[in-house]
């Protein structure tokens, strides 16, 4: 398995197939960063959760849980493993775990990053709003923004061009990833979007930034 995860969904549940090669930190990080991109996509609901190709101890298994419901409007109310099945009785006892993995390994900047503010992480970095112009953003690892990139964006600063600027929009932003630097809008360029998927996904390509339509398939 190659991927980090596959998240499928299917009536009234969610399955997910993990990658067991990978640490633990780096799973939950990309869990995260998927949930939130696809927030819309789940709505509202109480679903149950299959949980395939990797064995969790009890800690994981609540920071899983956590890692989901705090990135949608899903609640998990029943998991299942290859070993057992239980309802969802521990919610109370995640927050001090999922915190502790997911400040070490991905930043969460909740809301928009106005004009003059700067917001560093020397990992991942989350912004669940905009990225306002002259506003800032700068981070070791990938850029993810829910909302769209008008100002300045950062990625890459400590892995270089292996990371990728993941956003709903883009307008007339300082796009960097690593050392390739690019001023430009793909705000109109309709053809990178479809109805159920309104993210984009910014790379190094040949010594460019190249956008593309975020399939939700993305290394952390």
């Amino acid at each position: 398995m190659t991927e980090d995860l596959i998240i499928k969904g299917y009536p009234h549940g969610i399955r997910l197939v993990m990658n067991p090669d990978i640490p633990i930190e780096q799973l939950l990080t990309s869990l995260c960063v998927k949930f939130a991109a696809s927030k819309k996509f789940w709505g509202e609901a109480t679903m149950s959760l299959t949980i395939e190709g990797r064995q969790l101890d009890d800690q994981e298994l609540e920071a899983v849980i956590q890692s989901i419901e705090r990135n949608s409007d899903v609640t998990v109310s029943l998991v299942s493993t290859r070993d057992r099945v239980f309802e969802k009785e521990m919610t109370r006892k995640k927050d001090a775990f999922y915190f502790a993995k997911t400040r070490d390994y991905l930043k969460i900047h909740d809301g928009d990053i106005d004009m003059g503010r700067k917001v560093i992480s020397s990992y991942g970095l989350l912004v669940t709003g905009d990225i306002m112009s002259g506003g800032s953003a700068e981070c070791g690892g990938s850029l993810y923004v829910l909302g769209t990139i008008a100002g300045k964006a950062s990625a890459g600063k400590v892995i270089g061009k292996n990371a990728c600027i993941v956003a709903s929009g883009i307008s007339d932003a300082d796009l960097s990833i690593g050392s390739v630097r690019e001023n430009f809008s793909i705000k109109n360029r309709t053809r990178f979007f479809s109805k159920d998927n309104e993210m984009i996904i910014v790379r190094v390509e040949d010594g460019h930034l190249s956008p593309e339509k975020f399939t939700g398939s993305i290394n952390v």
